[in-house]
């Protein structure tokens, strides 16, 4: 009890680890050589990296946690999302449907674990991160795979054109019980960029560096930004964008009054809750009166209710189907709710992801200061706002949705249900909630200009929206297509002080999209030639952001990383040059290399001719 109530309490007043006076770490720092650097060990990073891997290159692949995977492990949200058409057909990257595959095998053989309704898979984190670590492991056994996790990036050094070394920080526990697991992200992630020994951490400094030059070699190595929120891009110098867009031609449904550089979609710190034979007692958490906690939790529509919403990504279960009587004793489901625990607060003194203006004025871009650019104290309330999501589920009386449409609403108490935390718990950690939050939205890379883009490549809403194509009855087909994917423009909008979204927010979306591609050029910044974007950070719009992040996507945008980086080193090219114009016949051999590795670059049968794409659901 009294250590769950420090948790609480260091998480309602954002206090990260305290540092003892130190002097920065003097030994030397141990020096790395790889051909490939990926920095981020989520879905787009492990693609990246395997994608190399299978070509032969040898891969350093980071990770600011102790558990690879992102999205299916340390973020909790192990409940795939993806669209008929794509699972129907098998129409995934290679190394997501082995993932996929595994992840069955492991459960022996059985199709949705979980028996969940918002996917045809649903399965513990840990599974998630056990079957990425199998898949890696061959590569670690060889010596091709360097895999560094609790490691953060601290910095890079840039010269030319091209990021030439990049600094990273390793933190180890001092002692297991006070450990990277023992209390929520926010207590400890600025420790985790501190070059300093700390109470609680050893550090150690690491050079990472490309290999000796071949004679003749202008490209030595690649380095892709796989993070969850594109920490590299400040740290390169990249031209980016971050929160929503103004309107134009391509971008209908955006706001024409302006831009909002802090709104970000939502993000979540997911849980898992079991069902109990017996009553459980629930505390109430100290800021659970919050006014901004009394106006938020909710069902959100009166067709959802609490056997709705716990089998909604049910993790462990036996009945099929979303009514009370598909519950059982010993179902577990992981929460991950809009009107629940998602932190949506994003103002100019709340947001999570810092502008560029921001990390200027707090110092983070000089050399060495980098501190991960993200706001500490948003990390706190959203980690305590999802415990107090949690009270709200099983004794929560309010709803602050439907209460609108019926002033009586009242919620029923659901007291057989326990929190479940602890290192043998699905997320692994003591205080049960996520190693790391859910990230729908970062920082996004401004691809390179040309007549075509005068302001950069970006891809826009008419390119992919069914309902707003500049071409009807298909999307915009893309000549340098890398890799494919099709999901609804899914937002979960930020949300000013008065709980109202912004007024900068696209006022038409959420939207059906086609099954569309991934083109080359959103992966390649501008200024850095040896860069390549490999998550959620690609040159997205902010509308369009709201497809391209889920599961299989970002997987698909890593595994083109890889095959870029692995192609354009053998080659001794940029990868910028493979969409210069200049030969066809090399960006021709990148797609045959990427489709003979399993991963398609075209939907089938689907060209300009066909005008039936808006039947693909």
């Amino acid at each position: 009890m009294q250590h769950w109530l420090l948790i609480m309490t260091g998480l309602m007043l954002g206090l990260g680890a305290a540092l003892p006076p130190a002097a920065a770490q003097t030994t030397p720092p141990e020096t790395i050589e790889c051909e490939v650097l990926v920095a981020g060990g989520g879905l787009g990073g492990i693609a990246a990296a395997l994608e190399a891997l299978r070509l032969e290159r040898k891969v350093c692949l980071t990770e600011i946690t102790d558990w690879i995977g992102g999205q299916v492990s340390q973020q909790g949200v192990s409940a795939l999302d993806e669209r008929p058409l794509q699972r129907e057909n098998d129409l995934f990257a290679q190394g997501y449907l082995e993932f996929r595959a595994r992840v069955r095998q492991d459960y022996g053989g059985v199709s949705n674990p979980g028996q969940c309704w918002v996917s045809v898979l649903c399965f513990s984190p840990r599974v998630g991160v056990e079957v990425l670590d199998d898949m890696l492991a061959p590569y670690r056994r060889s010596g091709r795979l360097v895999l560094l996790t609790n490691t953060v990036i601290k910095g890079l050094d840039t010269e030319a054109g091209q990021i030439r070394s990049a600094t990273a920080l390793m933190h180890g526990e001092r002692d297991p019980e006070q450990g990277v697991n023992s209390l929520p992200l926010s207590h400890f992630i600025q420790d985790w960029y501190d070059p300093r020994p700390s109470e609680l951490f050893t550090k150690r400094l690491v050079r990472l560096v490309p290999p000796p030059a071949r004679e003749g070699s202008r490209l030595k190595w690649i380095v892709i930004d796989a993070t969850e929120t594109g920490e590299l891009l400040p740290l390169a110098g990249v031209p980016y964008r971050l929160g929503t867009d103004l309107q134009n031609r391509w971008e209908p449904s955006a706001s024409p009054l302006g831009t909002d550089p802090y709104c970000t979609q939502g993000f979540t710190y997911t849980f898992v809750m079991e069902q109990t034979a017996i009553p459980e007692v629930s505390i109430k958490p100290a800021d659970y009166e919050s006014p901004y906690n009394k106006l938020y939790y909710s069902y959100e529509k009166e067709r959802f209710d609490f056997a709705s919403i716990f089998t909604y990504r049910r993790i462990r279960g036996t009945v099929p189907g979303m009514g009370v009587g598909a519950l059982r004793d010993g179902d577990q489901s992981m929460q991950n709710w809009t009107w629940g625990n998602d932190w949506r607060l994003s103002t100019p003194t709340t947001n999570l992801v810092l502008t560029q203006s921001q990390l200027e004025e707090e110092g983070q871009l000089q050399k060495g200061n980098w501190r991960g650019g993200l706001r500490t104290e948003a990390l706190a309330s959203a980690e305590a706002h999802a415990l107090g999501y949690y009270y709200w589920l099983v004794a929560g009386r309010s709803d602050s949705q439907l209460q609108k449409i019926n002033p009586d609403y009242r919620k029923d108490y659901y007291f057989r249900y326990a929190f479940l935390k602890g290192r043998e718990s699905p997320m692994g950690t003591e205080h049960g909630l996520s190693r790391y939050p859910y990230i729908r939205e970062g920082r996004r890379i401004i691809g390179r200009t040309s007549t075509s883009y005068p302001d950069g490549f970006t891809i826009y809403e008419t390119d992919i929206s069914r309902e707003r194509s500049l071409h009807p009855g298909r999307p915009y087909l893309f000549f340098d297509s890398v890799g494919i994917g099709q999901y609804n423009i899914d937002f979960h909008a930020c949300l000013k002080e008065n709980l109202e979204p912004s007024p900068y927010e696209a006022r038409e979306a959420p939207a059906p999209s086609y099954p569309y591609q991934v083109p080359l050029r959103a992966l390649i910044p501008q200024r850095i030639d040896n860069l390549l974007a490999g998550n959620k950070n690609i040159a997205t719009s902010h509308i369009t952001n709201g497809s391209y992040r889920v599961h299989p996507i970002e997987w698909s945008i890593g595994a083109a990383a890889g095959n870029t980086a692995a192609f354009a080193l053998v080659r001794n090219l940029f990868p910028a040059e493979l969409v210069s114009g200049a030969s066809d016949r090399l960006l021709n051999a990148l797609q045959a290399q990427i489709i003979s590795q399993g991963n398609p670059i075209q939907f089938p049968g689907m060209t300009i001719f066909t005008t039936q794409w808006a039947d693909h659901k």
